[in-house]
């Protein structure tokens, strides 16, 4: 017994001894490296980019701080190799949050960087990748004292909590490569700016191959999102003539309330949906775009007779015919950029036979099909009235 508890002594000895010392190392090279948690790209000339880094570094008294180096060159790995020679610690892209392009690189196209990315083991495939609406440096260098965080942590947090909240499509690195290398359909990355301090997202960025074509505002990201991906908790605001509905507004003595705007704004969320594309005349290329779903009637700025089936009824029918339009716009919107981020060639392909169609062959096709734009929304039940 005594051997044992003697032996015992020994292991939990050497165990402990191990452990501080593995610590003590990890800290001194922690203390060597520079971690990059942001890049940014400027198209700084014909043939020449500027890249800037924001790089945490750490102090032997755990101090945490952030510096910002630019350099000039071709291709990222001379940006790297300038960006090193401006530092005392080695640049590391592990734990790299976010890159962000210029609006006017992503114009001329960005796969060579992008590229640059896939071919580095050390950068993880849920990266997200941004366009700047003007350039990236004046993003990167935000001031951390109005952002109480450094920029790449900020810029992943702001985009991951609105894809979470279902504003926002995916933009990570393994989403860019996945639709980039898929003919049949384009990319979709978040636009970013610096607005009161802050940054902001603006809209998306519309790809044609690896070319930024068009943007999208943000009121239009609902219905892209719609098309592309399947809502679980989705909100939206909607908005239309009041008269439309003055059958339906509930005049309470003898007055009607909430005409502070011309206009009727219906808000629903809860929304889960269901879309589905079927290519239904293959010959005069006709799609079929069907949305389903259900959704909580929350807020109109007008008071509503709800008390009718009939009445709830109508305002569905309502709905349905807005969203319909506004999707078909949409539709022929990407369709006149030749850009196709929802992923119709991706339904065409699927009933074509024998050799696929190039890139180029579909985007000829594309310019002439037609789209026939149905929605059936289920009002489930009814929140609070405003």
């Amino acid at each position: 017994m005594q051997k044992r508890r003697k032996w015992l002594k020994i292991v939990i000895g050497i165990s402990s001894l191990v452990l501080l010392t593995s610590c003590g190392v990890e800290a001194r090279q922690l203390e060597r490296l520079g971690l990059i948690t942001a890049i940014g790209f400027d198209l700084k000339k014909e043939n020449e980019i500027r890249g800037t880094v924001s790089v945490t570094k750490f102090d032997p008294m755990a101090k945490v701080m952030t510096n910002l180096i630019s350099a000039d060159a071709n291709t990222l790995q001379t940006l790297r190799a300038e960006e090193n020679l401006a530092i005392d610690q080695r640049l590391e892209m592990g734990q790299l949050r976010c890159v962000i392009y210029s609006k006017d690189l992503a114009e001329k196209g960005i796969i060579q960087l992008v590229n640059a990315l896939n071919r580095d083991p050390t950068v993880g495939n849920m990266v997200y990748l941004t366009i700047a609406e003007k350039d990236t440096f004046s993003i990167i260098s935000m001031d951390e004292k109005k952002i109480k965080v450094n920029i790449g942590t900020y810029l992943y947090n702001l985009i991951r909590q609105n894809v979470e909240r279902e504003l926002l499509i995916s933009p990570t690195l393994q989403e860019f490569n996945h639709k980039f290398f898929d003919y049949g359909q384009d990319p979709v990355l978040p636009i970013v700016k610096v607005a009161k301090d802050k940054v902001a997202i603006s809209g998306v960025a519309l790809f044609n191959d690896d070319k930024m074509v068009a943007r999208l505002s943000n009121d239009k990201l609902f219905y892209l999102k719609l098309l592309i991906d399947e809502y679980q908790t989705g909100s939206k605001e909607l908005k239309f003539n009041r008269d439309e509905f003055k059958k339906i507004i509930n005049v309470q003595g003898g007055q009607s309330y909430g005409e502070v705007y011309n206009k009727l704004f219906i808000s629903i969320d809860n929304l889960r949906s269901i879309t589905k594309i079927d290519l239904v005349n293959k010959k005069n290329l006709v799609f079929k775009i069907e949305v389903k779903m259900d959704s909580r009637l929350l807020e109109t700025t007008n008071y509503l007779d709800l008390g009718k089936p009939a009445n709830m009824k109508f305002i569905e029918k309502k709905i349905n015919k807005e969203m319909e339009s506004q999707i078909k716009k949409l539709l022929l919107f990407f369709q006149e950029k030749q850009v196709d981020p929802v992923g119709i060639g991706n339904e065409y392909m699927a009933h074509v036979r024998g050799k696929p169609i190039s890139q180029k062959k579909w985007k000829e096709l594309y310019k002439n099909a037609k789209f026939e734009v149905q929605v059936k929304n289920t009002l489930t039940k009814t929140g609070t009235m405003d």
